[in-house]
């Protein structure tokens, strides 16, 4: 029997076979693929904690430390603050904090940022705060409620 023959007379198991060798490769080959987007963003580790004077033990500011853990730059542009109301203000740097990998950035909330006054003359008392990014994307700041109400109670 020539290879003709035999490819003629099992044409169909010879389709079927290379389709699922194929459908398998392109399987593998999207899995990689997605794993390796997935590995290459930016990803942020954010900490806060307030920082407590030495001297009288008081509450001086909130230290809000960002570290990006991804392999992509992050562009951050500063942190936002979130008061009573649906008010909002935010420190940012006009061109944003670029983080490479395993580089780090601290922001702080002091004392004056716990309240805000509108033109009005109406009072807003800090409730939240996030990191925003660049793209307009808020980054939460775990337990960021509790460190606002410790901060404004021991300051």
């Amino acid at each position: 029997m020539s290879i003709l023959t035999v490819a003629a007379k099992y044409k169909d198991v010879l389709t079927i076979g290379l389709s699922v060798l194929s459908f398998i490769i392109a399987c593998t080959s999207l899995f990689f693929s997605g794993r390796t987007a997935w590995h290459d963003r930016a990803r942020l580790k954010i900490t806060g904690r307030v920082v407590y004077d030495t001297i009288y033990g008081k509450a001086y500011k909130i230290e809000v430390t960002v570290l990006n853990v991804g392999r992509r730059d992050a562009v951050l542009e500063g942190i936002l603050c979130h008061y009573e109301g649906n008010n909002t203000r935010y420190s940012f740097e006009k061109n944003g904090f670029v983080l490479k990998e395993k580089q780090r950035e601290k922001f702080q909330i002091e004392y004056r940022d716990l309240i805000l006054t509108d033109d009005d003359g109406d009072i807003y008392e800090l409730e939240n705060i996030t990191v925003l990014d660049v793209e307009g994307k808020e980054h939460e700041i775990p337990n960021s409620n509790n460190l606002v109400t410790r901060f404004s109670k021991d300051a």
